[in-house]
């Protein structure tokens, strides 16, 4: 590998705090007994992908994840100077191997794959590069995890970075290994695959024996799918974007009402479209599905149902084609527009992307990638 360009002694950082405490609530939210810790990694001082470390390494240990955005400001200054701020699974499961967690992660993930695997969120953090957060529906431990990780990672990643304890980045800060300081970007996934040990057992089984590439084994919420390719890209049903099994670049949404949230992404209608049996297509239909997708977006991105009703409410009347007219009347509009969008938020909450979480709680090398 080559050695890194010279970098400027003080280069001029952004950070996003916004978007770096959404992603630890997003964390805290989904991973609540995980421990932390953090790191400072200066990248200006060593070849590439080889950062200086010495006194920066576990910094802070075993934060709980609901501390760490706050561990973190108080790293700001050594950040702005240059360094790095990483994290991991806290080197505390190292004593104790019988913890119980539910996060799986993913380093160079493939996001379009043939096993139909979507996560939970994910990272870019350079151009083509990705991090991805799967969640386990049954609780493992850190050896176990590593181990699903590692077969994962033959699949879907890089198979150099599977170890449970390996360094993760952060979204709203900027990645030093580069000489242009990318800034590290969160993604939302809309329909989410929870993970099964037991589906992952069969998929991994398949793969060793010869699995057909258009074979897919996933958790999607609660159900469990086998679908074909041809199925999960779409048909006459879906959207062109989608039967061209190209992935759409979508565009970001933020609330119509006054509301601090992160903005999501949100895919165009077209991949939503729906079709009748003559070919012609059923725009209500399609308004309904795109409508459902919209507000499973911001329904995972912690908006509240106000705020989900008026923007999805809105985005319809600016992308529908025509509904102005379809509709003839401004009370028939109305109408149809709310009832179609409260129809998707109920279907949203009936079907969450994961089971709810019990009451009672379940309390290296670098890698390539960071």
């Amino acid at each position: 590998m080559s050695e890194q360009k010279e970098r400027a002694q003080s280069p001029q950082r952004v950070a996003s705090l916004e978007t770096l405490k959404y992603f630890w609530d997003l964390m805290s939210r989904h991973y609540p007994e995980l421990y932390i810790d953090l790191s400072l990694f200066n990248y200006k001082t060593g070849q590439f992908n080889k950062p200086e470390v010495k006194d920066g390494y576990g910094v802070r240990k075993k934060v709980p994840v609901a501390k760490a955005y706050d561990n973190i400001l108080d790293l700001l200054e050594d950040y702005y100077a240059g360094k790095d701020i990483l994290w991991k699974p806290s080197d505390y499961y190292k004593q104790h191997k019988d913890a119980l967690l539910t996060l799986v992660w993913l380093d160079d993930f493939k996001l379009d794959n043939q096993y139909n695997l979507s996560p939970l969120f994910y990272l870019q953090t350079s151009p083509g590069k990705y991090q991805a957060f799967f969640k386990l529906k049954t609780p493992a431990t850190p050896d176990e995890i590593t181990a699903i990780q590692k077969k994962l990672a033959r699949l879907l990643g890089d198979k150099g970075g599977v170890s449970f304890y390996q360094h993760r980045r952060m979204p709203g800060l900027c990645n030093g290994k580069y000489e242009d300081d990318p800034v590290v970007i969160l993604f939302l996934n809309d329909n989410p695959s929870l993970l099964d040990i037991r589906d992952l057992e069969t998929l991994f089984g398949e793969e060793e024996g010869g699995v057909s590439e258009n074979s897919a084994v996933v958790k999607k919420g609660q159900g469990t799918e086998r679908q074909a390719e041809g199925q999960r890209t779409g048909g006459q049903t879906e959207g062109q974007g989608q039967a061209n099994g190209n992935r759409t670049i979508g565009f970001y949404v933020r609330p119509v009402v006054p509301a601090d949230y992160m903005p999501v992404r949100c895919r165009p209608r077209e991949d939503f479209i729906k079709r009748r049996e003559d070919g012609t297509i059923d725009q209500s239909a399609t308004d309904m599905a795109w409508a459902t997708h919209c507000v499973r977006m911001m329904y995972n991105a912690g908006w509240d149902d106000a705020a989900i009703v008026f923007t999805v409410y809105e985005l319809l009347i600016q992308k529908s084609p025509e509904v102005e007219r379809r509709k003839k009347t401004p009370k028939h509009l109305r109408q149809y527009l709310f009832r179609t969008v409260w129809k998707a938020l109920k279907e949203v909450k009936r079907t969450p992307p994961e089971p709810p979480k019990d009451k009672e709680g379940t309390p290296e090398k670098e890698p390539s990638d960071v």
